[in-house]
């Protein structure tokens, strides 16, 4: 398991108790993060709106409360399950990436392929930076 692998579980509760971190927690993207928490504060506070509104009509003779607290929880599934499918995309694609990758490098290829095909791995995204460099210190080593 990846240092940067994250667990859906623990992402999607994150995600519901503050909304849009799971784009911060998992991505690192700060702008989805912030358009997110802005929207997901909007839904909590319609729906305590909206149960308020509910709860304080004529006719509806419930306990208070009962309006307001089931309007938050399904804003609260909503979250949680979004930040769980969030998680586990970003895991398939990681696992993805590595299985592709293990099978792409060839162990007797010249160092100039390698550097090469390195390069295009970043550059097609299916590797970071700090893999990227890496694997050339890798290379590099094996040279010696």
């Amino acid at each position: 398991m990846d240092k940067e692998d994250r667990n859906p579980l623990l992402a999607g509760l994150i995600n519901a108790l503050i909304p849009g971190s799971i784009h911060w927690y998992v991505n690192k993207d700060r702008g989805r993060f912030v358009k997110a928490f802005l929207v997901g504060v909007a839904a909590y506070v319609v729906a305590v709106w909206t149960g308020n509104t509910i709860q304080h009509s004529r006719g509806y003779a419930l306990p208070p409360g009962i309006f307001i607290s089931g309007l938050v929880m399904i804003v609260v599934v909503v979250l949680f399950v979004s930040g769980y499918k969030v998680a586990r995309e970003r895991r398939s694609e990681r696992d993805d990436a590595t299985m592709y990758n293990a099978k792409r490098i060839v162990a007797h290829e010249s160092d100039e392929n390698k550097y090469t095909k390195i390069q295009e791995m970043r550059d097609e995204g299916l590797i970071s930076e700090q893999e990227y460099d890496e694997k050339n210190a890798k290379v590099a080593a094996q040279k010696k």
